[in-house]
């Protein structure tokens, strides 16, 4: 009797646990918990979600995905254009969760007045799987800003004396350490500047690098790059390499860039000057 009695339970619990855990439809929101974290609140309306995300397609074709492209998403939550948008499924988990939300493509293209894309039939879902990382109300997001403003150039000179032995640091607030000597004169306006770079944050993580594609070309002085890479590659010469460290108010500032970069984030360029075109 006692032997029937759990395996009645262990029964009952491994049901439970599979209902916990199935695709559910809740308000138009089609979604699916895989693992749940230890937050207890949902969204409110304007809160700022910071979490990665995998887009699929239903042949399994990956259109986005944050893990590799090396940051996070983070932006304010509103609600979405349709009931089972994208927005709306985020309003259904907790911090830690971890989830697919299918999202109707028949909603999703209508939209934004586009074709179906190959591969995405009539009547599919498409499949944004979510690890919701972060839940900040406007006013927690605003403090953590505003600490990081007040205390970067503090955070940057401990950083630099740590990370960046012997660099010189400009007036502006750059710190510049020469990795392999150039030659020649150096970089001036309405030079076109041949270079490979790659950019870091301050963890070590990669968010754009021209390794692998096409060096960057364009004229110095045209406020095509960030204040920070005008002034860094002014000081060098063909063939030099150098790593910069850049403060925010030379970079994104205040508005960060693309949840890639959040605001007053310090940035870290290994820059290779390969050419310089005179002017014409």
């Amino acid at each position: 009797m006692l032997k029937n009695t759990l395996l009645l339970v262990c029964g009952v619990a491994i049901l439970s646990s599979c209902d916990q855990f199935k695709v559910k439809t809740e308000d138009g929101v089609k979604f699916q918990i895989h693992e749940e974290g230890k937050g207890t609140q949902t969204p409110k309306d304007g809160d700022l979600l910071t979490f990665h995300l995998v887009i699929k397609t239903p042949n399994d074709t990956t259109v986005k995905n944050t893990y590799r492209e090396g940051s996070p998403i983070t932006f304010p939550i509103q609600r979405g254009a349709f009931k089972g948008s994208f927005e709306n499924g985020l309003y259904k988990l907790s911090e830690g969760d971890s989830a697919t939300i299918y999202v109707s493509a028949d909603s999703l293209y209508s939209r934004v007045q586009q074709p179906l894309p190959p591969g995405t039939p009539k009547g599919s879902d498409l499949r944004f799987i979510v690890k919701l990382v972060k839940i900040q109300s406007r006013e927690d997001y605003t403090h953590a800003v505003n600490e990081r403003k007040t205390k970067e150039a503090q955070l940057m000179d401990a950083f630099a004396k740590k990370n960046f032995a012997g660099a010189t640091k400009t007036a502006s607030g750059i710190y510049y350490v020469v990795n392999k000597a150039g030659s020649g004169p150096n970089a001036t306006a309405g030079d076109t500047v041949v270079v490979n770079y790659t950019g870091k944050l301050m963890d070590g993580k990669t968010f754009d690098s021209s390794i692998g594609r096409e060096p960057f070309r364009f004229p110095l002085g045209q406020n095509m790059v960030i204040p920070g890479w005008e002034q860094a590659l002014s000081m060098m010469k063909k063939g030099e390499k150098a790593t910069v460290f850049i403060p925010s108010s030379l970079a994104y500032g205040e508005a960060g860039a693309g949840g890639v970069i959040e605001p007053y984030t310090p940035l870290i360029f290994e820059i290779e000057l390969l050419d310089i075109k005179g002017k014409k």
